[in-house]
């Protein structure tokens, strides 16, 4: 096969896109690792922090559903880059104005609005580019994963050397990755729409949205927000107050979470497309509560990695399933159903941590795990109201996809 083929020239978009993915979701995960280093060095309360976590989502759930629109309505494919660069320069600015918590609040509002703006425009390219199937969904999602799971040891690394003044070096993955991107995907990247999102009148008769199995799908994903926020803001302080530990060894289980959450959201997308999407939604749910009540109970700090990397492992099997579910009850809104999806859910959750941050104030980090372990339980029950469904779209591209696997198989 000629490597100027559609399908190589797809494989290599998606590949590029997937490290796009992995640089704008390592914005998100400085978030959580640079929260220890406000509360050491610039001596910030938890409800303090939890605010940090607010601000990186609170604007982003208001604008989330706007670029999910935009990206219906127009198909503006340079907003995952403009999103990308927005969040670097967000981070960047972050330490630089740590002596000031309003600078830092809207420094990191703004790099929240970056994250926001990226992933419905994202999610519709690598759709387009995978065939919709939830294997090739996960590939894209774990490029989010991967960059979470980097950002501790590059913030450490980082202001460990140079201090919170040194955060501007934070902006090389957007710029080096967004660069790359812009080099692989510059022939179409200001095209007004994604020619694979186009749908006929008769294709949206046939299969109309389903609002109704959506929101019920929202209400699951937003107890998933809860967890995977509140394990991401406070693994790495409820390590250092349950367990006395230093900052390093208790960044390890924050690295650890987003790690396991990669190899969660591989492993749930290929037994997704096997065993069915809603029989890897409940038992993700069902073992991400296991897990958390594990961290709970956990005697040592050992034993919190373990349970954690069991939680991320777990909370991120039913990811892709979530993703390609939202498509196929909204297949004629997929950039709103991706916003929802990947950026209002999360937005939710950080809505909720101030509240998190109170509560382990006033009584301790422990309690917020507790309440994780609730909500869990609450997902896991929800879960079963959620019906399957496919798209039209889907259904076509799963045969494309299959053949696109076994050419690469051949190649």
């Amino acid at each position: 096969m000629s490597t100027s083929s559609p399908r190589t020239r797809s494989r290599l978009g998606l590949c590029a896109l997937t490290a796009t993915h992995g640089a704008n979701d390592f914005y998100t995960g400085a978030v959580a690792a640079l929260l220890p280093f406000f509360v050491l060095h610039a001596e910030y309360s938890y409800a303090a922090i939890a605010g940090i976590t607010l601000a990186a989502t609170a604007l982003s759930s208001v604008a989330q559903p706007m670029f999910g629109y935009l990206s219906d309505r127009y198909g503006m494919r340079w907003m995952s880059l403009a999103g990308l660069l927005a969040a670097g320069v967000g981070i960047a600015l972050s330490g630089m104005v740590a002596d000031s918590y309003a600078a830092v609040w809207i420094v990191v509002a703004v790099s929240g609005i970056g994250v926001a703006a990226y992933h419905p425009a994202a999610t519709m390219e690598a759709r387009e580019l995978g065939g919709g199937t939830s294997g090739s969904m996960s590939l894209f999602s774990v490029g989010g994963n991967v960059g979470v799971a980097l950002a501790p040891s590059a913030v450490i690394l980082v202001v460990g050397t140079f201090g919170l003044s040194g955060s501007g070096f934070l902006i090389i993955p957007a710029v080096v990755l967004g660069l790359v991107y812009a080099l692989v995907s510059w022939r179409h990247l200001f095209s007004r729409t994604a020619p694979a999102e186009r749908t006929t009148a008769t294709t949206r008769a046939s299969v109309p949205d389903d609002w109704r199995a959506f929101a019920w799908l929202t209400a699951v994903l937003a107890t998933w927000s809860v967890a995977y926020v509140g394990t991401s803001t406070f693994i790495s302080l409820y390590s250092i107050q349950r367990f006395d530990v230093t900052t390093g060894f208790a960044s390890i289980a924050l690295s650890v979470f987003p790690a396991a959450g990669a190899v969660g959201t591989l492993a749930g997308g290929w037994l997704a497309d096997r065993f069915g999407r809603l029989r890897v939604v409940r038992t993700g749910y069902l073992l991400a509560a296991i897990s958390t009540i594990a961290i709970v109970l956990a005697p040592s700090p050992a034993v919190v990695i373990v349970a954690t990397a069991v939680l991320g492992t777990s909370l991120f099997l039913p990811f892709a399933a979530q993703i390609t579910l939202s498509h196929s009850y909204l297949p004629n809104r997929i950039g709103m159903a991706s916003g929802v999806t990947l950026g209002l859910t999360l937005s939710l959750g950080g809505l909720v941590s101030p509240l998190l941050g109170s509560i382990a104030d006033q009584t301790s980090v422990q309690s917020v795990f507790m309440i994780v372990a609730v909500l869990l339980v609450a997902g896991f029950a929800l879960s079963f109201v959620l019906k399957e469904r496919w798209s039209v779209s889907a259904m076509r591209s799963e045969p494309e996809s299959q053949s696109i696997e076994l050419e690469s198989a051949n190649d």
